[in-house]
């Protein structure tokens, strides 16, 4: 899955010299957490909400004179931006940018092609998308079970699926669940769910738990 399917390709950005309070206001108006800086359509860094609620003076900081507050306002976003950003590509694999986010601990990653900003993807965007691969309020049974380790495993299962007409949404695999098996997840949907189910017990695969969509529902309910 790539990241393009996935990012915002209309970007609100700003230039270095924005003031500190029209970027802030920029922020809230759009209901934006991050800003792309650039200059001569070139990114030159990233701006969030929290380097700019740290860089202002608080409205109850009465140590403050009128002037002092004025003057932070104006303070340029250079001045607090993050020069030479992250960034990804639109082609880059969705997984990556989740690596990026947590190995550097930051909430978006602006997408550039031939050095010229093409979108943004944040935090929100990665857990949308994996709740979509997952299969997350897709009708049907979620099916949770333990298979050896090996890819003939994994293939049994889907010939299973098939033998049943049974229509596959979202597959999941967590190969380090155990030495010698992996977990699998699977989504399916049709008529004969029960013969499925004894099919796969009967293959080898330990199933864990079954879930209908009622199931879920009432879960997420909870």
């Amino acid at each position: 899955m790539f990241i393009k399917l996935w990012m915002h390709q209309e970007v609100i950005t700003i230039a270095p010299d924005t003031p500190l309070g029209e970027a802030a206001e920029i922020l809230n108006q759009n209901n934006v957490r991050h800003l792309p800086v650039l200059e001569d359509e070139k990114l030159v860094g990233i701006i969030t909400k929290n380097d700019i609620s740290k860089a202002l003076p608080s409205a109850m900081d009465s140590s403050l004179s009128p002037e002092e507050s004025i003057i932070a306002t104006q303070a340029q976003a250079s001045s607090v931006m993050a020069v030479n950003p992250v960034t990804v590509g639109p082609m880059d694999p969705l997984e990556n940018v989740a690596l990026l986010m947590r190995r550097f601990k930051i909430g978006a990653v602006p997408v550039v092609k031939d050095e010229k900003l093409v979108g943004i993807i944040t935090e929100s965007d990665i857990l949308q998308a994996f709740t979509e691969i997952l299969g997350t309020g897709d009708k049907g049974l979620r099916i949770e079970l333990q298979i050896k380790n090996s890819s003939s495993a994994i293939y049994k299962v889907m010939d299973i699926c098939r033998q049943f007409e049974m229509e596959l949404t979202a597959v999941s695999v967590y190969k380090n669940f155990s030495q010698d098996h992996q977990l699998l997840t699977i989504r399916v949907n049709g008529e004969e769910t029960e013969d499925m189910i004894d099919a796969l017990w009967s293959s080898g695969a330990k199933i864990n738990r079954v879930l209908s969509e009622d199931d879920m529902e009432k879960k997420e309910e909870e």
